[in-house]
């Protein structure tokens, strides 16, 4: 993007807030790891990045953030979980790293080029989509920020797909799911075949 004042800058690609639950693990009698009971968290996006030219805390304080939904500040600050436990925060910041785990939440500096030029700056961002977040529209924001504030932003949507073979295949897997079966079952059984050549040798070894 072109901007006409020289700025830093803060990214975001979000979708709709949404109410997720997530099962808490517990040893029961001090033996076995079950399902001991479940936390549901709201609001809160299933993808949530936000990319930045600088540290976010160097460049916007908590209230911008706070203001403008902006970082895991904001995040937390605005998550009920229920039923509350005790230590909420704790709980908070689990999730968080979950999400982190799944390369579903970002919050990363550094990564918003800026190149400052007579009539203001350019901005770039470039990245790997992760294919854990599903195909669907997203919400991008650019954030141009200067004196710790937001002095303007930009929103559009953009619509994540799939493309060629995997776009094909999951097609069939929905549109026509006894065909995808069968040909499951024959790259299963031409894949079992290759391996039984190439590790018995010929010889009937397995």
């Amino acid at each position: 993007g072109t901007y006409d004042k020289k700025a830093d800058f803060v990214i975001v690609i979000t979708d709709e807030p949404e109410r997720l639950v997530l099962r808490k693990k517990g040893k029961v009698k001090g033996i076995f790891w079950m399902n001991v009971g479940e936390l549901a968290f709201e609001p809160v996006p299933t993808t949530f990045m936000v990319f930045s030219s600088k540290k976010l805390s160097e460049i916007l304080d908590k209230q911008e953030q706070l203001k403008h939904d902006i970082g895991y500040f904001a995040l937390s600050q605005k998550i009920k979980v229920e039923p509350e436990p005790q230590n909420k925060g704790y709980w908070i910041r689990e999730f968080i790293r979950f999400k982190e785990k799944l390369r579903l939440y970002r919050q990363i500096s550094d990564v918003v080029k800026v190149k400052e030029t007579p009539k203001g700056c350019d901005f770039s961002l470039s990245l790997h989509w992760p294919y854990q977040a599903p195909p669907k529209t997203y919400k991008l924001t650019v954030f141009a920020v200067k004196d710790n504030k937001i002095i303007d932003k930009c929103s559009k949507d953009i619509k994540i797909e799939k493309v060629g073979l995997l776009k094909t295949i999951s097609n069939l897997a929905f549109s026509n799911p006894a065909i995808y079966g069968i040909i499951a079952i024959i790259i299963a059984v031409v894949a079992g075949i290759g391996v039984g050549m190439i590790f018995g040798g010929g010889k009937g070894g397995h």
